[in-house]
This record gives structure tokens, C-alpha cells and sequence, in this order.
């Protein structure tokens, strides 16, 4: 007999597709589930042509090496047919990703992962994740991500930049009916810093970017997006070290204005939670670290279990 998934198996495939790839650790994370029981039922899912693994190139710490899975052919036409995704979306666009760009993913769906417990930590609040790799993200009319972003100089030269951030992102406080707006960067080390000519892609041109995103209010198109009121924007920038991050602080704070930026680390946010006062705003080292949620939210935060 065909193996047929069951509504729960059928909710993961779709997540799958939401997130992309996602390692057994993640999926333990999503699901509330011990590490074994998530095993099982993955294996139980490529057997059945439903899922595929690979192996993750590096993996962070010791013990048995993590896998990497993501959608088979099989589970796209399961979508399909289940009407969660649209026929127009082929594997290309919810399946796997090239794999020079996984470990960028990986990083990208902890964080993801850590900002949904934020309404199990204070369930006044609701969040709302955008990520370009996402086939679930809304799309322009030209059919790009929404997040896609344009930035108009204001340094006398009338020119433009058009970049996509890695996750955009709002968090509401319902009893206050506040809504703040993040756009998120995951920085694996992989690109330069600045560039001597100041016209690469480089970080330093990110940030500037961002601000230029700031002055012209660019950034308010999102009001009508989550029918709310903004008054500004926060960039965190997620490094994959703390070398990478202290290196990154330096250059946020050569490059004013700058106290919208908050930095922190992948074993920071894996550590003590999102959530947590884990992070540099303004690249200041030098006093202490800040919550995103502010200081109110601290100590409740660290009480708080942690992801698996």
C-alpha cells in the first residue's frame, strides 16, 4: 500500500517548504519534539520518497554529524495537490537551496525558530516573519519578494540601490498596539567589510543602504502591510562568530548614524534566546548588552527553557 502522510506529516512538508532546509536539530526545535522521535518519523518520510537528506559539510560540535533535509519531487506535488502551494511553485523555489548558500539558511531559520517563542514568552505579543527564500512570502507585482528593497540617496547624486535583506520581520505588543519593524542580516564571514572603493557589495555599502532606507521613509511601506503605525527601524546584523561580530561593531560605529543597529552572535542567540540581552546596539561593546524586547522583558526571558 502507498504510504499516505498524515495531517501532522502534512503541516511539516509545508513548513519544510517555509524554511527550506532544515537540519534533525531544527525540526526537533519546530516541533517540540525529542531528537529520536524526529529521526523516526524523517526516515519513515524518505523512505517514502517524501523527503530528501544530505550531509551537513561541517558540523558545529561533536557527536553524530547532522543531516540536512529538505522537500523531495513527491512532496511538491503532495502540496500541490493539497492546495498549500500554488502549482506555479516549482522545487526551484521550495526545495533545497544551492549548497554553498546552507549554513546562510541554517542560521537564518535558528533565528526564525527563536523569534517564535516570543509570543510563548509574552503572549501579548505576535510576530511576523518575511524571508525572501520563503515561498510563502508575498510577492510584488513584478513578482518579486516583498522585502525586496530600494534605496534612494540623498548625497546629492540621485542615485539607487536596490537590495534584498535576508529576513524582515515585525514585532506587535497588542495591549500597547505598538508595532516595531526589524530587517534582519545573517553574516556568515563570507563578505568583505569595506571595499576601498566604496562601490562593492560589501557590508559598510549595507549599512549605508540602510540608512538611506531610513531617511526616505522607504521603510514605511510596511505600515499598510501590517496596518499599523512606524516610527523608525532596527538592522540586526546575526554574525557567525564573535570575531566576526567584534570586527562588525567597529565598523558600525565608523559609520554614523549607526545606534538603529544591533549586533550579536550565533552562540549568543543559540545560548540564552533572541529575546535575551545578547546584543551590541550601535556596535558598542563597551556598555552592556541590550534585549530587543527592552529591559522589562529581561529577566522573565532568562527564566525562560530553552530551544533543544
Amino acid at each position: 500500500m502507498t504510504f499516505q502522510p498524515n495531517e501532522s506529516e502534512i503541516r511539516f512538508l509545508s513548513s519544510l517548504a517555509d524554511y527550506r532546509v532544515l537540519t534533525v536539530g531544527q525540526v526537533s526545535a519546530l516541533q517540540s519534539k525529542d531528537v529520536q522521535v524526529v529521526r523516526r518519523r524523517l526516515n519513515k518520510l524518505q523512505a517514502a520518497g517524501l523527503v530528501e537528506t544530505a550531509p551537513l559539510a561541517i558540523s558545529r560540535g561533536r557527536g553524530r554529524p547532522e543531516g540536512v533535509v529538505s522537500l523531495a519531487p513527491r512532496a511538491m506535488k503532495l502540496l500541490h495537490g493539497e492546495g498549500l502551494l500554488p502549482a506555479t511553485i516549482g522545487l526551484e523555489h521550495a526545495g533545497t537551496i544551492a549548497p554553498r548558500l546552507v549554513r546562510h539558511q541554517l542560521a537564518l531559520n535558528w533565528f526564525r525558530l527563536h523569534l517564535a517563542q516570543i509570543p510563548q514568552l509574552r503572549p501579548q505579543m505576535m510576530t511576523t516573519f518575511f524571508c525572501p527564500a520563503s515561498p510563502f512570502t508575498p510577492r510584488r507585482d513584478d513578482g518579486q519578494p516583498i522585502v525586496v528593497e530600494t534605496a534612494i540617496s540623498d548625497e546629492g547624486c540621485g542615485g539607487s540601490a536596490t537590495f534584498t535583506p535576508d529576513g524582515v520581520f515585525s514585532i506587535t505588543d497588542r495591549e500597547r498596539q505598538k508595532t516595531l519593524l526589524f530587517f534582519l542580516e545573517a553574516d556568515m564571514g563570507t563578505e568583505t567589510k569595506a571595499s576601498p572603493s566604496g562601490t562593492g557589495r560589501d557590508v559598510r555599502q549595507k549599512i549605508r543602504s540602510y540608512q538611506a532606507c531610513f531617511r526616505s521613509g522607504r521603510y514605511k511601506r510596511y505600515e499598510k502591510v501590517w496596518n499599523c503605525t512606524l516610527r523608525g527601524l532596527r538592522l540586526l546584523i546575526l554574525t557567525s562568530t564573535s570575531a566576526r561580530r567584534s570586527a562588525l561593531c567597529r565598523l558600525v560605529q565608523e559609520t554614523p548614524p549607526s545606534d538603529f543597529i544591533w549586533l550579536t552572535d550565533l552562540d549568543q542567540l543559540l545560548g540564552r534566546g533572541l529575546a535575551a540581552p545578547i546584543w551590541a546596539r550601535g556596535g558598542r561593546l563597551n556598555l552592556p548588552a541590550e534585549s530587543i524586547l527592552g529591559q522589562a522583558a529581561v529577566t522573565e526571558v532568562e527564566r525562560a527553557p530553552r530551544l533543544p
